[in-house]
């Protein structure tokens, strides 16, 4: 059974969002690591102190205010510039695996040779390598292909 579908700017950018979770977790961690080592480094004064707090303050509100704004605007000029990511797609589910078509060709995939699977509320990441995902919204499949991602997860 051949479901068709066309992936939206909003979910492109959500599905970008969630794949670079983990660079965004190594960025928090350097900053705030070497913000932490501030005051060992130029003495425990409340100068020095101040000054760290006034710049994790900044971080804080860059990370939760600016990188995300960043974020959708970059994600969103990508979805508009590839006129590929804006066509309609088509899902074929079989026994071992899926079939992704769009009038630029065909991917074959059986799962047990997906690196991953990322199970979100309104789609499927799946990654046949670490750094490409697919997306596929979770409203075409089945209970029992949903399952079978879920499991992959």
């Amino acid at each position: 059974m051949n479901q068709d579908y066309q992936i939206t700017q909003q979910q492109f950018v959500r599905a970008c969002w969630h794949a670079q979770r983990l660079h965004r977790r190594i960025l928090v961690t350097a900053l705030y690591g070497v913000l932490a080592l501030f005051p060992v480094v130029t003495g425990f004064r409340a100068a020095a102190e101040w000054a760290a707090l006034i710049v994790a303050l900044l971080l804080t509100a860059f990370l939760l205010v600016v990188l995300p704004r960043l974020h959708r605007w970059r994600f969103g000029r990508v979805y508009r510039q590839n006129p590929l990511l804006q066509k309609g797609q088509q899902l074929e589910m079989q026994p071992t695996g899926f079939v992704l078509r769009s009038a630029n060709g065909e991917s074959r995939y059986r799962f047990a040779e997906l690196k991953k699977v990322d199970v979100l509320d309104d789609m499927v990441l799946v990654y046949p390598t670490t750094t490409i995902f697919h997306m596929i919204p979770t409203s075409l499949l089945d209970d029992f292909a949903l399952a079978q991602f879920l499991a992959l997860a």
